[in-house]
């Protein structure tokens, strides 16, 4: 018989009397940044991307990008990031409901395999486990470039590059405000979840600064058709402190640290449920995170406002640990991950004859790991330390008004050091070039050939565990070769004004692409044995090998359109792989159709938000236990501008209350039911 979680614990006097101070100060300040008007949606204006290294304006950019502004992850007030990101075609975040085991991942790759940026600091962990614990009150805007992006960011950039920037004073700040704040309280029936936030911010001659606290308490989870995923039970504070300095006209220094702490009882792997195994196979403990950014920046720029020399040094930190039991021992690991980025930028030419903006700089990180068991070493996650370097030139051309050529090139070089073990030294340069051409002031194309690799992992290297009592084993191979991508890709962007009417715009983006990936790096079974106590049957010997040649096609599609209070966007995706020699289906998302409806209604201030997914059955990967059955799923969610200043969010999330688990290709036993139908209240207030 399933066990019964307790009621979580009633609201704490404090927070409800800071609510209601906030509620009195709300109809005495004015809105910040950002504040629309009565019958407005934000319009669908020139979005800058930076996530490709220079300031490019959407619409020109020869690359398959997407962003997420700060508007639509607080239209899902308690959702996680994941289940935000989730809409965008090509992107996943599967591998359980919980949010430590959303895995992110990008046309297929995940982990090592793509380039995961939080303020520009590089996010490195790769496990069951999520890199990214990141609360969306935070976020200002989220940018994913789906495609190979070595040529500018090294290792890792096979999938691509999602990229999140955490919010400042200046986002917040309307014009001539120089102090504000905000508070946000939340609850989720799915996962009896309550939710607490809140933000100050301010400038004053030239210095802005910005603080932000959270918290968030959860229990099980009510999956879809009223089964449970228990045990769930934690908490999780988190905040953001940031500071600003605009020292001079092309000057500007900011600096910013962001923490997660988290407590919570569950499978020592989140992507696991009791359900689906016996008490022996799915091992409980409990849990404890705790992940630090911190980022230092500086960059100048010409009397224009265009960037000339951007730096940044950065230290990321991620340790996990899970308390003793009467049958599994105390465990902890950790990643620490220390940084630089220098880049300069030139330009020059006229519009009369060839412009060109040059781009070049370097990149420097160091990831190093510990792990033990029992106060011991931890043989599954290797003592060790990476190091990183790479340099990287980019040019970007324009020539006869309407064409631009954009070669780049970068140079890594990356020496991998584990205790007791050789260290392996090696090196690879990463290529790109793409072509876009005007065709006309609405519509243009692109072609692109880029090479993307990725090194081999300190783990994938050196794990090592030979021992009966533990559920898998694990062989070392110092001789892994880095996993290398080509892809050819082929795009067109189109946007129209006044398309059917005098105040409506489209932008559209599609891209097909064809990669060819070599030197797979792939955990491969290579024995089996007799496992004794605390686990039962046999075990499995995994050992990380280069497997296979692949071939990828795929193709993506966004579409948004407006027309005075209606917004609405569209997404696709569809990717298949196949081992390049046996033709088998390799790990894939399924095809994705995403949707998006936002309605504005002027009196009163209501605004309608209709998200849809509707994903096609995994019914042809070749490992079986990956498959997954189709599943379409609506939320709903109301929001009422109660006064300037106040704010009420009202929706249903799973609608229908949908049985499903999102395909993960990073672990064929994730199979877990995702939340089911979820009532989703917000209350937020501006002062």
């Amino acid at each position: 018989m399933r066990a019964t979680q307790g009621a979580p614990a009633p609201m704490p006097v404090f927070r409800l009397s800071l609510l209601g101070l906030a509620l009195a100060l709300a109809w005495q300040t004015p809105g910040r940044a950002g504040d629309m008007s009565d019958d407005e949606l934000p319009q669908l204006t020139e979005v800058v991307v930076s996530a490709t290294r220079t300031d490019t304006p959407l619409d020109q950019v020869p690359a398959a990008v997407s962003v997420v502004g700060r508007e639509r992850f607080e239209a899902l007030p308690n959702a996680s990031v994941g289940q935000v990101m989730r809409q965008l075609p090509g992107v996943e975040f599967g591998g359980s409901p919980r949010p430590s085991g959303q895995i992110p991942s990008i046309r297929g790759f995940y982990g090592k395999d793509m380039t995961l940026l939080l303020d520009g600091a590089r996010l490195n962990e790769a496990s069951v486990a999520s890199p990214l614990y990141l609360d969306s009150y935070l976020v200002q805007r989220a940018e994913v470039v789906r495609g190979p992006t070595s040529s500018l960011y090294g290792s890792g950039g096979l999938g691509g590059v999602m990229s999140f920037r955490t919010v400042s004073a200046l986002d917040l700040l309307a014009p001539g405000q120089d102090f504000g704040g905000d508070a946000r309280v939340g609850y989720a029936s799915a996962d009896l979840s309550q939710h607490y936030n809140a933000r100050l911010y301010g400038r004053q001659d030239g210095v802005d600064g910005l603080l932000a606290l959270g918290r968030a308490e959860w229990g099980h989870i009510r999956q879809g058709g009223g089964d449970y995923l228990e045990p769930n039970d934690g908490t999780a504070d988190n905040g953001l402190l940031k500071f600003g300095w605009q020292a001079s006209d092309q000057l500007r220094f900011d600096a910013s640290h962001q923490f997660y702490r988290e407590d919570s009882r569950r499978p020592n792997n989140p992507q696991s449920d009791l359900a689906l195994g016996t008490p022996s196979s799915v091992p409980v403990q409990r849990n404890h995170i705790k992940q630090d950014t911190s980022v230092l920046k500086g960059s100048y720029s010409d009397v224009d406002g265009a960037p000339l020399f951007d730096a940044s040094v950065y230290q990321t930190r991620l340790r996990r640990s899970a308390d003793a039991t009467s049958a599994l021992p105390a465990t902890e690991s950790q990643l620490d991950t220390d940084g630089l980025s220098l880049q300069h930028t030139l330009r020059w030419g006229d519009a009369a004859s060839v412009q060109q903006r040059l781009s070049y700089g370097l990149d420097y990180y160091k990831d190093h790991q510990w792990a033990k068991s029992a106060g011991a070493a931890n043989p599954v996650l290797p003592d060790g330390t990476q190091k990183v370097a790479g340099i990287y030139v980019q040019d970007e051309i324009t020539f006869a008004e309407d064409w631009r050529l954009i070669p780049s090139l970068r140079a890594d070089r990356f020496d991998t050091d584990a205790d007791g073990a050789d260290s392996s030294l090696d090196s690879h340069v990463s290529p790109k070039l793409a072509i876009a051409w005007q065709f006309k002031p609405q519509l243009g194309f692109y072609l692109s050939y880029g090479e993307a690799f990725r090194a081999p992992s300190l783990s994938e290297m050196y794990q090592n565990l030979s021992r009966n009592n533990a559920l898998y084993n694990f062989r070392p191979n110092p001789d892994l070769e880095p996993q290398t991508d080509r892809t050819l890709e082929f795009g067109a962007n189109y946007h129209q004004e006044a398309l059917l009417s005098s105040d409506d715009r489209l932008r559209l983006r599609a891209a097909l692409f064809h990669s060819k990936v070599s030197d797979l790096i792939s955990s491969t079974v290579v024995g089996s044995y007799a496992r004794s106590y605390p686990f039962s049957g046999r075990g499995l010997i995994f050992q990380y090998q280069n497997v296979a040649d692949a071939t990828r096609n795929g193709a993506e599609l966004e579409a948004h359109y407006q027309r005075g209070p209606l917004a609405l966007a569209l997404g696709y995706s569809r990717v298949r792989i196949e081992d390049a020699d046996s033709g088998e289906n390799l790990f894939s998302p399924p095809d994705k159709l995403s949707w998006q409806l936002d309605y504005r209604f002027a009196d009163p201030q209501l605004t309608l938000h209709w998200n849809a997914l509707f994903v096609a059955a995994q019914d042809y990967d070749d490992t079986e236990l990956r498959r997954r059955a189709g599943y379409a799923v609506h939320d709903l969610m109301l929001s009422w501008q109660a006064h300037r200043q106040l704010r009420v969010d009202f929706g249903i999330s799973n609608l229908f209350d949908k049985r499903y688990s999102v395909y993960q290709s990073s672990s064929a036993t994730a199979d877990i039911l995702e939340a089911g139908r979820s009532v989703n209240v917000a209350l937020s207030v501006d002062f």
